[in-house]
């Protein structure tokens, strides 16, 4: 997996000719809605990966967590209503390929994922109103960002904290990872998945358990 352009990641450059057809993305993102707990990790992973001097600078995510206290059927009975903004990763070619003046779009051949060539975009903005689910970004410079799949190997979905590697002992709420990269029919089997209650297990507990100290202590 190499960089191709500035801060895209991808396995090469694949271009189709006007009115070829381009074959699909397979395996998405997807999101479950009612887990995210707004931790940003994801944002961070993203960032970290894609910004163009290797700093953590959330301005260089390509998806966003958003709060949607206004959208009552997105907030779960633990009161989570967060919810993040990926790409959709539209049938090929994407609206937002298709609106671009300057044919500024390739596909990477491995994960079929359009990708915007910084070289070739003149920051004209049109893919920002054309993509119908808000997330093209636009970065502090100007560039415009779109979420290239890392190549297949998606930094946000690895970075989730709440996967389950990532849970530590003791939290009090239920949890399934937020962030899948998988085709729709397993995400939709995974998500129907029960998430499992952690019971708090206190300092002292966990220090009595562990033989750390004595319950004389």
């Amino acid at each position: 997996m190499v960089g191709i352009g500035k801060k895209e990641i991808a396995n090469g450059i694949e271009r189709f000719a006007p009115g070829e057809d381009v074959p699909n993305v397979s395996m998405k993102l997807f999101a479950l809605r009612n887990q995210c707990t707004e931790c940003n990790v994801c944002e961070m992973a993203c960032a970290l990966a894609h910004s163009p001097e290797g700093t953590v600078n959330p301005q260089y995510s390509r998806l966003r967590i958003d709060h949607a206290p206004h959208k009552p059927s997105k907030i779960n009975p633990d009161g989570f209503g967060f919810v993040a903004g990926i790409c959709h990763h539209c049938g090929n070619p994407p609206p937002c390929a298709e609106v671009c003046p300057t044919d500024a779009f390739y596909y990477d051949p491995v994960t079929r994922a359009a990708v915007i060539e910084q070289d070739n975009c003149i920051q004209c903005m049109e893919c920002v109103p054309g993509c119908p689910f808000d997330v093209v970004f636009v970065a502090p410079d100007g560039e415009l960002l779109k979420c290239d799949l890392c190549g297949g190997e998606p930094v946000c979905v690895s970075a989730c904290a709440t996967r389950p590697e990532m849970v530590n002992n003791g939290k009090q709420y239920t949890r399934l990872p937020v962030l899948f990269y998988e085709e729709q029919a397993e995400f939709n089997r995974l998500a129907k998945q029960k998430a499992e209650k952690q019971d708090e297990v206190g300092m002292m507990q966990a220090m009595l358990e562990r033989g750390e100290i004595s319950s004389s202590a």
